[in-house]
């Protein structure tokens, strides 16, 4: 059986020459199973050396986040389940924003139901996915568009919603930490989730496991920001304390 930390060097090797590594290959290599590759992988990524993504990891990106095409495939029975746990807090007439992310947009597939509901969004592929489906009360927040997010961010949407108070915010966040709470590796999207927390009634944070225990760049929440967190799983002492000491409702999909 190979060790542990030679198995994670030798990854963190060829993260450096290639730029990503694969679950399938690494499995190969050491002739371990799939399983404990993602888990050295896992590792890696708290402890901030990689990112992992659906079949492998690539290198970080401190200053901006992956790819939708690769966020989509990360985690996405999780967000699947979170965003059908979210949708049992939607009601008729009510206005609500949707952030962009890819849990928001899983959660965004269960607004098709909901044609009295007032959805504002800047995700792109959420105006494109409620668009589509004929929603009648749609209105995409515009701004300048960031293609490998794709979203309308910059000045104009935060403008936007200080202009308005919405009955329900869905934001989804970056990472989480439990000392400096949720995070976000860009400072446009803090901007609009900052903007989202004052002009709300209510915020609900979509949050899947995976990004509990890790650091991004910018201090968007303190928890207290948050009234309803909704995750996968259980969350580990430090983090159920702070949800506790905040009075944060936590639901689990």
């Amino acid at each position: 059986m190979s060790d542990p930390e030679d198995r994670m060097q030798y990854a963190l090797a060829e993260l450096e020459k290639h730029g990503r590594v694969s679950v399938q290959a690494l499995a190969e290599h050491f002739h371990v199973s799939r399983e404990t590759v993602r888990r050295d992988l896992k590792q890696l990524e708290l402890e901030g050396h990689l990112r992992c993504i659906y079949g492998g990891g690539v290198k970080p990106r401190p200053d901006a986040d992956e790819p939708i095409a690769d966020r989509m495939r990360l985690n996405a029975r999780e967000k699947a389940r979170i965003a059908e746990r979210a949708a049992t807090l939607l009601r008729d007439h009510i206005k609500i924003f949707v952030d962009a992310g890819t849990t928001t947009l899983a959660f965004a597939k269960h607004l098709r139901n909901w044609p009295d509901i007032t959805v504002y969004t800047n995700s792109l592929d959420i105006v494109a996915l409620l668009a589509d489906a004929g929603h009648p009360n749609l209105v995409a927040v515009g701004g300048d568009v960031r293609p490998s997010y794709r979203a309308f961010m910059g000045p104009d949407p935060v403008d936007l919603v200080t202009r308005h108070l919405f009955d329900i915010a869905f934001v989804s966040i970056a990472t989480v930490d439990s000392r400096f709470g949720f995070m976000d590796l860009g400072q446009d999207e803090a901007n609009i989730r900052r903007a989202l927390r004052k002009h709300s009634k209510q915020c609900v944070m979509l949050a899947d496991s995976s990004k509990f225990g890790r650091q991004g760049s910018i201090c968007t929440y303190e928890f207290r920001d948050v009234d309803i967190l909704i995750t996968d799983a259980p969350l580990k002492a430090d983090f159920a304390a702070q949800m506790d000491q905040t009075q944060v409702k936590v639901l689990y999909a």
